[in-house]
């Protein structure tokens, strides 16, 4: 996955930059081989960056790599997360008092019944 979106910004990013590309036509054979290369070892230092890049990211949440202030930030991430988490059930169990919503939340449960009805008599079909 990580090659693939790689490869996506590599390619996104060289089009970008093809828009912007002077034209090369009126370059000599060797000064149009000179950029290519040049080209090239752009894209692949690109490469490198976009993974370097990658690996710090992940290094933030990654116990390997620590300082004290680090592992408090962790810390803090986490119960926000949790709080964040706390939040969005209050919201969905307020939610259901909107009365548009109540009425979806109305016709899910109708549906789940009958959901279940059908399932009851498929396996009471198949047993028979």
């Amino acid at each position: 996955m990580k090659v693939l979106v790689t490869c996506v910004c590599v390619s996104l990013a060289w089009g970008v930059r093809a828009a912007e590309t002077p034209d090369v036509s009126k370059l000599s054979e060797a000064d149009r081989k000179q950029v290519g290369e040049w080209m090239s070892q752009r894209a692949e230092t690109m490469i490198e960056a976009h993974k370097l890049k990658g690996e710090v990211q992940a290094a933030a949440f990654d116990s390997a790599y620590s300082t004290p202030e680090v592992a408090a930030l962790r810390a803090r991430i986490r119960d926000l997360q949790t709080e964040i988490e706390k939040v969005r059930r209050e919201i969905l169990v307020k939610i259901l008092d909107v009365p548009a919503i109540h009425e979806k939340a109305r016709k899910i449960d109708e549906l789940k019944a009958k959901e279940q009805d059908l399932d009851k008599k498929i396996a009471e079909k198949i047993n028979q």
